[in-house]
């Protein structure tokens, strides 16, 4: 996490300087900011605006209503604003002020009493309840969540008493907190009536074929999982936007969520290729190649070619690279080909957490 520290008096920059050496200490980056009064350079109202663009967290040493008044002009939402602490000069308490959940604050607040000797105080409600939250789940479980509105929803439920159905197509690593029922099949899930969450890279095939819409109430919370490898291969000199579309078409068309995309892999002889280099760069993914042997070792059934074996050395390029991006997941589209391109999918494997995990 990348923090800025500020502070207004003698007694606070030394609490500040203190916070700032333990999180450095502790694998974070921190910066440190003494503002006393009558003192030139930049206003409160400036240092604000800057950090709040370039931290992922502030922690103000001083007063509540100086880090409200100070941050109040910059706030969004929870989902993009950073995470704000503030501890009193004493170190008496350590406030988690802002962005609890997705931001981070309330771990935030946590190590900042544990660093000072403070009473952490946090007042989000599924936190003072004890109960599941969707946010944070999400985050630490590196998942988009597709609909805030139904987050918000999830929340409210809970806190209400309410058992919400759970499914994930990804194995749990642990036991799933007593507020969420889990379902291990999509069907007997999908038959359950009003608000519930599912973690998966594409829409669950039984909902696509539901008539009619969920009321305001209801619905499906999808937590993503950027998991889902695809293997490409085209023909040289294929531009970015084919490649791209193609993607898209065959996205859509199985109904994966766009959020899933985690690379795209590729045979060593097209690790050249222009389209493949710029497609990757367009969607923020790694670009991935292996060798012919390294293919053909991956284990599994596909769907192989003598044409392409003897053009490439390797029966099957994209299914294979697929599944050997994705960590020895399991495909999830077997090869398609149109207009020059052809693409496969495999989806890694990695369980889900819901325990609280060393930071």
């Amino acid at each position: 996490m990348r923090l800025a520290i500020i502070s207004f008096t003698e007694r606070g920059g030394r609490l500040g300087r203190l916070l700032g050496q333990s999180f450095r200490e502790n694998g974070h980056e921190a910066d440190s900011c003494e503002k006393r009064s009558g003192t030139a350079g930049e206003s409160l109202r400036e240092w604000t605006s800057r950090a709040f663009a370039a931290y992922d967290g502030l922690i103000f040493v001083g007063a509540c209503g100086i880090a409200v008044r100070a941050i109040a002009p910059f706030l969004k939402d929870k989902f993009t604003d950073p995470a704000v602490v503030v501890l009193d000069e004493g170190a008496n308490f350590a406030v988690s002020l802002l962005s609890g959940h997705v931001g981070g604050a309330n771990e935030l607040c946590r190590l900042a009493a544990a660093f000072s000797g403070a009473v952490p105080v946090i007042s989000t409600a599924t936190d003072v309840n004890g109960l599941f939250a969707v946010d944070v789940f999400a985050k630490k479980n590196q998942l988009v969540l597709k609909d805030r509105r139904l987050a918000k929803l999830v929340s409210a439920r809970l806190l209400s008493g309410a058992r919400i159905p759970f499914y994930s197509t990804r194995p749990l690593a642990d036991q799933a907190p007593g507020e969420l029922a889990v379902f291990e099949r999509a069907e007997e899930f999908l038959r359950e009536p009003g608000l519930k969450i599912a973690v998966s890279e594409r829409i669950l095939a039984e909902e696509r074929t539901l008539e009619g819409r969920p009321s305001e109430t209801d619905g499906i919370l999808y937590l993503v999982p950027r998991s889902v490898t695809v293997g490409m291969g085209c023909r040289r000199g294929a531009g970015k936007e084919a490649l791209s579309e193609a993607l898209d078409r065959v996205f859509s068309d199985a109904g994966i969520f766009p959020e899933a995309l985690a690379g795209v892999a590729t045979i060593e002889r097209k690790k050249d290729e222009e389209g493949l280099i710029l497609l990757t760069k367009s969607r923020k993914v790694p670009f991935l190649w292996y060798t012919a042997e390294e293919l053909l070792d991956v284990p599994g059934e596909f769907s192989c070619s003598d044409f392409v074996e003897k053009t490439v050395g390797v029966d099957c390029v994209c299914e294979r690279a697929a599944v050997l991006g994705s960590g020895g997941g399991s495909l999830l589209l077997r090869k398609q080909a149109a207009d020059g391109v052809t693409l496969a999918a495999a989806r890694g494997e990695k369980p889900l957490r819901f325990g609280r995990e060393k930071e």
